[in-house]
Formats: C-alpha cells, sequence, structure tokens
C-alpha cells in the first residue's frame, strides 16, 4: 500500500466523483480508477459503491477513509519533523507562484528578507497553479502564490490581494487616445493571449467577463510570454488583457490602459500544506502582511 493510493482513495471519497477527484489530483481518470481498484484488491474488500451517476461509501469504506487520512496527516507529520531537524542547521523557504506575485509583489518582500535572515536558502520559481499546488503536495515547495483558492484540505490558503486587469493597445491604436476603454470598446478587437492550456485560468475569465457584457471574444494571435504578446501587440496583430503589474515592462510602441465599469481581476492566494509549520515561513507572512499594510 503506498501512500498515493490512499490520497487516491481519500480524494474521492471527499468529492465523491472520479472525474472531479483526478482533476484535484492533476492526473488522468482511468490511472485514479486503477489505484483505487488496486488499493480494494490489496484490502481485500470494496471501498466505494460505483454506478453510472453515483459513487458513494461503503461501509468499509468510511471506516478506512478516516484511517487513511490519519495515515497522510503522520506521513506528512513525520516528513515536516525530519525536514525541520535539518533546517536547524541549514534553514530553507521555497517558494513558488504564478508571475502576477513572482514579478510585482516578491521583490520588494525578498529583498528586506534577505537583509534579515541572510543565512536562509531562499528558492523562487515561477510556476503556474496547477503545478505549484502539486509541487506544494509533493513536498516541492513550501508555499505558494496561486489564482485559485485549493480545495484539497491538505492545504490552506489566505487571500493576498486582488489585481485588475488592463487593456494592452499599440500606441497608434484608436483606444490609445482614450485615459481609459470599456468593455464594449475592446469586444471588438482581436485579442492576444496565451494559449488556453498554458493559462485556462485567464481564458476562462475573460471569456466570461466578454459574456456577462454580450459579447463574444475573438482571439486572433496566441503567444506564451509576455513580451512575445507585447511585440505582437505591438506589432498591429490585436490587444491583449493582461495584469496591470505588466504595465511595468514598457514598450515604445505599446499603452496600458485602465479598463471601466467592473474591469476583470486576477486574485492571489498564498498557500502551504495544512500540516507545515515553519518559523521561517511565519516569518516570511509576517513580512508580507507588512508590505500589503504599506500599499494599502
Amino acid at each position: 500500500m503506498e501512500l498515493k493510493q490512499l490520497k487516491s482513495f481519500v480524494a474521492v471519497a471527499e468529492a465523491l466523483h472520479f472525474g472531479r477527484a483526478a482533476e484535484r489530483l492533476h492526473m488522468a481518470q482511468p490511472a485514479l480508477s486503477a489505484q483505487i481498484k488496486a488499493l480494494e484488491e490489496e484490502i481485500g474488500a470494496r471501498l466505494l459503491f460505483r454506478t453510472t451517476r453515483k459513487v458513494s461509501l461503503t461501509s468499509t469504506g468510511a471506516l478506512f477513509l478516516e484511517e487513511a487520512r490519519r495515515t497522510l496527516e503522520r506521513a506528512d507529520e513525520a516528513l515536516r519533523r525530519a525536514r525541520s531537524s535539518h533546517l536547524d542547521d541549514i534553514p530553507w523557504l521555497r517558494i513558488g507562484g504564478v508571475d502576477t506575485a513572482t514579478a510585482g509583489l516578491l521583490p520588494k518582500i525578498i529583498r528586506d528578507f534577505r537583509k534579515r535572515f541572510s543565512s536562509v536558502d531562499l528558492r523562487v520559481v515561477e510556476m503556474l497553479t496547477a503545478p505549484a499546488l502539486e509541487a506544494l503536495l509533493n513536498h516541492h515547495l513550501d508555499l505558494a502564490f496561486v489564482r485559485v483558492m485549493p480545495s484539497d484540505p491538505l492545504l490552506e490558503s489566505r487571500h493576498v490581494f486582488t489585481e485588475p486587469l488592463v487593456a494592452v493597445l499599440p500606441a497608434d491604436h484608436e483606444l490609445a487616445r482614450k485615459r481609459a476603454v470599456t468593455r464594449e470598446q475592446l469586444a471588438g478587437e482581436g485579442l492576444v493571449l496565451p494559449p488556453r492550456n498554458a493559462r485556462p485560468i485567464h481564458h476562462d475569465m475573460l471569456r466570461d467577463w466578454f459574456r456577462e457584457g454580450g459579447f463574444s471574444p475573438a482571439i486572433t494571435q496566441e503567444a506564451n510570454e509576455r513580451h512575445m504578446i507585447l511585440a505582437v501587440v505591438a506589432a498591429g496583430l490585436g490587444i491583449s488583457i493582461l495584469p496591470k503589474w505588466v504595465s511595468q515592462f514598457q514598450h515604445p510602441d505599446v499603452v496600458f490602459r485602465p479598463i471601466r465599469e467592473s474591469p476583470p481581476q486576477v486574485e492571489v492566494h498564498l498557500v502551504r500544506r495544512r500540516s507545515y509549520r515553519s518559523t521561517i515561513a511565519d516569518e516570511f507572512e509576517s513580512m508580507l502582511d507588512k508590505h500589503l499594510a504599506r500599499a494599502s
């Protein structure tokens, strides 16, 4: 019996839906079903009732769920203590997060943190939300800044800040002459965005925002990196709608304009494992709070 099998069972037992559980675990549904089947065969008892419409726990499954949760908590605590013992000699902190946080917020905090805790081995990596949450669960990260609040019971989160999106326009575009633009004005323009498989949250948010106004967005160009998006916009091949922090990267042929009337917004949440306790991480969060208080 492996811990990953227990994590899979707990996810299915809590969601009572294989599809949602697979999505939470960032794995394919057939692989999840195979893990549950192997676990039931090893135990020698059925843990779940499955029909085409419903998933429910058997009486054995209900009992096993509590034991599985306790086992995962004990394993997490054992790993935390082992790492904590190591950190007494070589303290470290591994932080991952979406670009909204790593580019806009973290540099200021890290500078102050390094001055106060110069002996800490601080690692920062830019990651999208789903990989960052997976890295937390796999103990490859200690803290993560993400775009959505996680549903996994092994994680805890707090809202950090909300940032509006802005219109990114060619400097010679007629809308560039305006101090602010509206959803209706942007609706008729071709959009330059990252591919949906790279930024699903961003894509879906803009799609819903346009539809709320009765419009259907037209994505005419795709570019992965922000510098490529700015280059494509500068060439006049479309406009973009990006988080406000991107405006710090000035381009001579691009202008940024605020969006009036309920602009789309991105949220940033700080997440850690529920069982993870670290004085170093607590100090980092305290410093984060001070920066947020000064910025408000």
